[in-house]
């Protein structure tokens, strides 16, 4: 966890303190501000950042011991937004775009552009009647060594033939997924009624783009990895009083497959309250029955969520979330059970200075067979606002994935290959994000 400690990138760290350090001299006032500009004839809001980054990662393709890579990297993220609204009628549509580079020749091949638009579509049809459109469109990267890619290495002497390489299956690049989403939610009664009836229709879509490159039986593994989600959700909302109100739910989730045998569906029924229970602390609480349906077994149990969120002063949040949750099954049918702890802390201080730290620990459990990961996240940053439209971060992230069986099989193509399981990794960099 330390190894971010070398020489070579203590510069990054050094010019870090050195720009916290000019604060003492700097005027700036204390939240970020977007530059918006005005359309005089439409009047569409225009608003555009620009972040840019350099950082270090010393585990690129999330390998457990051996074939560890790290490399520096350059980051671009520009996002644009345009927002508009004609009577009771709004309208935002956005773009958000990663472009990463690493400096390392052995992993150009890695080297991403993502892309991702959003749209929001909000009409008010009257005065109980309340309609709200929301899509997404997004061409995005799955690293390697993560995702269907778990556990995968690279090929040398010492590795066996029913091994799980990238080398194998000619895998040279991350992989480039497609995410598309669309929700409607139709809302029936007064914005400040004691209920409201909430229905919603959502659909989900994740594709990989299938390279000719790729292996037969990698291609035939990675479409089935394609899923579509179809979910209707029924909510009633109480608002017992101005401080606390309560959502009684019904949900529906169905999953489609190419492959028919891994289509299952989900009936939820939840309870949530909502409580601002202090001036300085708020709950939010769920707890909910779960029936899931697959080709080859059923399950059924009984997940929660809870957050709390305490603000003892305006400049300092402290927020705990604890959940359980049942994730999506793999090609083999084996569903996890899931259970999470998070604490996060935010911090303002000097007026222009903040502080943001967080951490979480994930136990997954399969119910089939014998295995049980574990997950940490760590995450640093401090940022300092040097003019309104200017704001300098220094982040640091560790992420730690250890499992007791780093050999677990994946199935590809009526095959099982052996993988090496677990990873260690620390990414730090220093940013800056610009208001244009």
């Amino acid at each position: 966890m330390l190894r971010f400690f070398k020489v070579g990138n203590n510069k990054i760290w050094l010019l870090g303190c050195l720009v916290v350090t000019y604060s003492h001299i700097a005027c700036a006032n204390d939240s970020f501000q977007t530059s918006k500009h005005i359309d005089p004839l439409l009047g569409l809001d225009f608003s555009s950042t620009m972040t840019a980054e350099y950082g270090h990662n010393d585990n690129v393709f999330f390998q457990h011991k051996t074939d560890v890579v790290g490399s520096d990297y350059y980051n671009l993220k520009p996002t644009f937004s345009i927002q508009g609204q004609r009577n009771t009628k709004k309208f935002s549509i956005s773009y958000q775009g990663d472009y990463r580079n690493y400096t390392k020749n052995m992993i150009a091949n890695n080297n991403y552009v993502d892309h991702r638009i959003n749209g929001i579509f909000d009409w008010e049809l009257g005065f109980r009647h309340h309609l709200k459109i929301k899509t997404n469109y997004a061409i995005g990267h799955e690293a390697l060594g993560t995702g269907v890619t778990n556990g995968f290495s690279f090929s040398n002497n010492d590795k066996l033939d029913d091994s799980a390489t990238f080398n194998s299956f000619n895998i040279e690049k991350d992989l480039v997924t497609i995410d598309k989403n669309l929700s409607i939610k139709y809302t029936y009664g007064a914005k400040d009624a004691k209920g409201n009836l909430v229905f919603e229709l959502t659909q989900n879509r994740l594709n990989y783009d299938i390279l000719d490159s790729y292996t037969s039986s990698f291609q035939h593994y990675l479409k089935d990895e394609n899923v579509k989600e179809n979910d209707a959700i029924l909510t009633f909302v109480h608002r017992y009083s101005n401080h606390t109100h309560f959502d009684y739910t019904l949900k529906y989730k169905k999953y489609d497959y190419i492959d028919p045998t891994r289509n299952n569906n989900e009936l939820i029924a939840a309870f949530t309250i909502m409580s601002q229970m202090t001036g300085k602390s708020k709950i939010e609480a769920t707890i909910y029955k779960l029936e899931k349906q697959m080709a080859t077994t059923n399950f059924s149990g009984v997940n929660w969520s809870v957050l709390y969120k305490w603000q003892p002063v305006d400049y300092s949040t402290v927020t705990l979330k604890i959940l359980s949750e049942v994730k999506e099954p793999d090609n083999l049918g084996d569903f996890v059970q899931s259970y999470q702890n998070s604490i996060t802390w935010d911090h303002q201080f000097l007026g222009h200075i903040s502080v943001h730290l967080s951490y979480k620990h994930e136990n997954d459990a399969y119910h089939i067979r014998k295995r049980k990961d574990k997950y940490d996240y760590l995450n640093l940053s401090v940022s300092y606002l040097f003019r309104p439209k200017v704001e300098f971060t220094l982040g640091y992230q560790y992420s730690l994935f250890h499992t007791d069986n780093s050999s677990d099989p994946v199935y590809i193509n009526g095959n099982f290959y052996k993988r090496d399981l677990g990873y260690e990794q620390n990414q730090f960099g220093l940013s800056v994000k610009v208001a244009i």
